[in-house]
């Protein structure tokens, strides 16, 4: 009896494992489609590439996630780029058009379709869930490819970047006054290595959720990972208005301004060594927009010279090397940003003025720094990096009390090594010069735990060659942190 009830506890146990394995057996389905030429008959030789998805970086969420206020639509069409990724396979479309990948692990993916001359497109949240999909059931956009448009090198009245168009910028172009330049959702214009688009006159851009691309023409055709050297990038000298809803990619300079009153809104910036420059601007705004994987170490990602009367807000700038920098900036406010795995937050410099408020810093070898003669108020900020705060010498003279003082009050700090590094030179001949760094929070909460965290003229004395240093006074301090510090 024992015999046989052991023998049956071992029949049932096999069968379970059965079940489970067949239930947990990796499920395979046929992805497929037709894709077609505009104008053409036979449809053949269109390369088609199949790619995981979901490929946001996984912290750019979560930041989106806490703060929603941070609006940039974060998708997967907006960041990604055939020729950085490896395609999982590569299949070829037959004269009718059609294309199947067979054997597809279920899954999300993206596919990208090409043909030499004749542009490229993506198509976005393709999920396999079923033994066979057709892209053409599941697919609202149109799947045509058109043939690449030449940008003439001079554009005068109304020119239109079309829907889901490759245009093609082979020379310097340049947009006459009497020019607008309407763009299309989903239109791409892609930029020769080297060269440039020059705007004098008007634009119109998409509205809501839609975006129209701007890239480097180069290595376009590739199907494997492949280098992509930058086109020059956009200089705009257009009238006062709103430049949004782009998105560009590996360019010298991604946007550079030269003219006042203009607001930069819902912008995608990545992969250039200059992501926005301004140049002698009166009165400008950069809002809403993602400035991502610029990693240049001579160059900010944001970079704004001579300019009067800025304002940086609502802003996440992620994992570039300089995220903002300001040289010669008056009445600036920098406020509401979230500054993310870069090595230089924020840089005030070159006689700049400006209040940096309720902005997350995280995961930064240095948060802010001040030089150069200038002033700057840091307030109700959360600070997480090596060394939170520097006040740092400068080349350009001895800074006095007037002009070159850092004021730090309400912030949170957290820093691995220094909550501040205050090695700049004064003017000062009573003896260091005092910096006003009451009621922030330290996260420690003893007057000798704090003095750890500064570096001042307690620990380095007289600045040799300029002047005297400072010294940071901290008494009163906070004991547990600020509420209303960081994005709120």
């Amino acid at each position: 009896m024992k015999i046989k009830s052991i023998v049956l506890f071992f029949i049932i146990c096999s069968l379970f494992i059965i079940g489970c394995d067949s239930n947990t057996k990796t499920q395979k389905g046929i992805i497929s489609g037709v894709l077609t030429l505009e104008g053409q008959t036979d449809y053949s030789g269109i390369t088609v590439l199949l790619y995981t998805a979901d490929i946001v970086p996984g912290k750019l969420k979560e930041i989106n996630n806490q703060y929603p206020q941070l609006a940039f639509p974060l998708e997967d069409k907006n960041i990604f780029d055939h020729r950085e990724r490896t395609p999982i396979c590569s299949v070829v479309t037959n004269n009718n058009g059609f294309f199947s990948f067979p054997e597809v692990v279920y899954g999300k993916y993206i596919i990208t379709y090409l043909k030499e001359g004749w542009g490229y497109n993506y198509l976005f949240d393709i999920e396999l869930n079923a033994q066979q999909i057709s892209v053409n059931s599941i697919q609202v956009e149109d799947l045509t490819l058109y043939p690449e448009t030449i940008v003439p090198a001079t554009i005068e009245g109304n020119y239109n970047f079309l829907q889901n168009h490759c245009y093609v910028v082979e020379n310097d172009v340049t947009a006459l006054p009497t020019s607008t330049l309407n763009f299309a959702q989903d239109a791409k214009i892609l930029i020769a290595p080297s060269k440039k688009i020059t705007i004098y006159g008007n634009c119109s851009f998409p509205e809501g959720d839609d975006f129209a691309y701007i890239n480097s023409y180069s290595g376009i055709y590739s199907s494997t990972n492949t280098e992509i050297l930058n086109g020059e990038g956009i200089v705009y000298l257009g009238v006062t208005g709103t430049i949004n809803n782009l998105c560009i990619a590996h360019q010298n300079t991604g946007i550079s301004i030269r003219t006042n009153e203009t607001t930069l809104h819902n912008l995608l910036v990545r992969d250039c060594v200059f992501g926005i420059t301004s140049l002698q601007v009166n009165v400008m705004e950069i809002s809403n927009s993602i400035i991502m994987d610029n990693k240049s170490q001579d160059a900010a990602a944001v970079n704004n010279y001579t300019v009067n009367g800025c304002n940086v807000q609502d802003n996440i700038f992620y994992n570039n090397y300089i995220s903002l920098k300001h040289e010669i900036v008056k009445n600036t406010i920098v406020e509401l940003n979230a500054f993310i795995n870069d090595n230089v937050g924020f840089m005030n410099t070159y006689e700049s003025t400006c209040t940096f408020q309720n902005n997350l810093i995280d995961n930064y070898d240095v948060g802010v720094v001040n030089s150069g003669k200038s002033n700057l108020d840091i307030k109700y900020n959360l600070i997480k990096s090596n060394i939170c705060i520097h006040n740092a010498p400068s080349n350009n003279g001895y800074n006095t009390t007037n002009s070159g003082w850092t004021k730090a009050n309400y912030n949170n700090l957290r820093a691995n090594f220094l909550a501040i590094e205050s090695d700049a030179g004064y003017y000062y001949p009573e003896g260091p010069l005092p910096l006003d760094f009451k009621n922030n929070y330290w996260s420690v909460t003893t007057v000798e735990a704090i003095d750890n965290l500064i570096d001042d003229y307690n620990d380095i004395g007289l600045v040799v060659g300029s002047g005297v240093s400072s010294i940071i006074i901290y008494v009163p301090f906070l004991t547990i942190p600020v509420q209303n510090a960081g994005i709120h």
